[in-house]
């Protein structure tokens, strides 16, 4: 009876927890930086606004962009909370092998679609409107890995140990590189190296890792499209081409250098992202247009907001009780983590472009919603953990 009343709990995740106000404040404040900043990236500065009533100017401010973004964070906020309060999560983990295949079959029927944007990624519907099913499968891996890693008890210290994990990982990856979407891989690899370094993985099956990795990158180079190619040799000879593959990292550092301390303000008429130098400066490179119009200062407090939001979500896997829950927000932790890194670095040049976009700040349905999912995890765990991690 007692048996039967624990597991009705957890479907329907009735036990209590305190709130992480840390963890939320900064998914708040970064997703009202988002909103500004796609509005100041996609509205007409030079629209006449003299004379017109507010609602008028407000449609000005609130592009197209603005207000789908507006919706996107509703339905995200409404994921967040079904993940939060439908079930405990640990209900996740008992269905981690359905997941696990309904996700890798998902990649797979995304290889007999067109190709949207030059890659097998997207689902399209309309002329411009797209969903990223890789989004939402990282998720899915998250869950399905930590769930994996936790059976076991021990270290991981021996290339036997690391096999069942690695071909865990490799499968969606395999399929993801199918879909000719490197950017989706490399964040799936993060993922994979951040859940076995905190698994506690050997630090020489890390260095075998590293080096077989480097191997790969030089064995596929013949085999990659030229424009890749094209991406690579601009991000280690910066200066060798500013007119065509380069031109769009090239016009994101000026934006970000013009922006100087405390920035030119947003919605100037005459920014260098307002007249379109930057291209996807509301997507990709959201953040070299919110650098030019709030500054240095702007950026750190942004910066600031993410180096909170990863260092209690590490510090909550490091205090979490149960090992799968645990896994799960270092899982992620270490793709946010890498999401920031490679865009932010992107943009100023050190780290190559990947079109991989920046959480909670970037305009884009897919990725937002995954990363709330995302979000609704950890707060999940941190819900049904014992004892207060405060």
């Amino acid at each position: 009876m007692i048996l039967r009343h624990r597991r009705r709990d957890l479907f329907l995740n009735r036990s209590k927890g305190k709130v992480d106000w840390c963890l939320l404040v900064c998914l708040i404040c970064l997703l009202i930086v988002g909103v500004v900043s796609i509005s100041n990236a996609t509205a007409d500065p030079y629209a006449q606004t003299e004379g017109e009533g507010l609602l008028a100017q407000l449609s000005r401010v609130l592009s197209y962009s603005t207000r789908l973004q507006l919706i996107w964070i509703g339905v995200g906020t409404v994921a967040l909370l079904l993940v939060l309060f439908l079930f405990d999560y640990r209900v996740y983990g008992e269905f981690a092998l359905l997941i696990y295949i309904v996700a890798n079959l998902l990649l797979l029927a995304m290889l007999l679609l067109p190709k949207v944007r030059g890659i097998s990624a997207f689902l399209q519907w309309g002329e411009e409107r797209t969903f990223q099913p890789s989004e939402l499968c990282k998720v899915a891996i998250i869950i399905t890995l930590a769930k994996h890693v936790s059976l076991r008890e021990e270290k991981i210290r021996t290339l036997k140990d690391f096999l069942p994990y690695f071909l865990h990982f490799a499968i969606p990856f395999a399929i993801v590189i199918l879909q000719d979407d490197y950017g989706s891989a490399l964040v799936f690899a993060a993922i994979f190296i951040g859940m076995l370094f905190v698994a506690g993985m050997s630090w020489k099956l890390f260095v075998g890792l590293g080096l077989t990795g480097a191997l790969a990158c030089v064995g596929i180079w013949p085999f990659l499209d030229d424009w890749r190619q094209a991406r690579i040799l601009n991000f280690l000879y910066p200066d060798s081409d500013t007119s065509n593959t380069g031109l769009q990292v090239y016009y994101s550092k000026i934006a970000v250098g013009s922006g100087e301390l405390t920035g030119r303000g947003l919605l100037q008429e005459g920014n260098i992202s307002q007249l379109d130098f930057v291209p996807e400066k509301h997507t990709d490179f959201i953040f070299a247009v919110t650098a030019e119009s709030v500054g240095f200062l702007g950026c750190m407090v942004i910066l600031a907001l993410y180096l909170t939001l990863l260092l209690r979500l590490f510090y909550v896997a490091y205090k979490t009780q149960d090992r799968f829950g645990s896994y799960i927000v270092a899982g992620v932790a270490s793709m946010l983590l890498f999401h920031v890194l490679e865009n932010i670095g992107m943009t100023i040049g050190l780290m190559p472009v990947t079109g991989i976009p920046l959480p909670f700040l970037s305009y884009g349905g897919s990725n937002l919603l995954a990363n709330m999912c995302a979000m609704g995890l950890v707060f999940n765990v941190i819900k049904n953990q014992q004892r207060s991690l405060f």
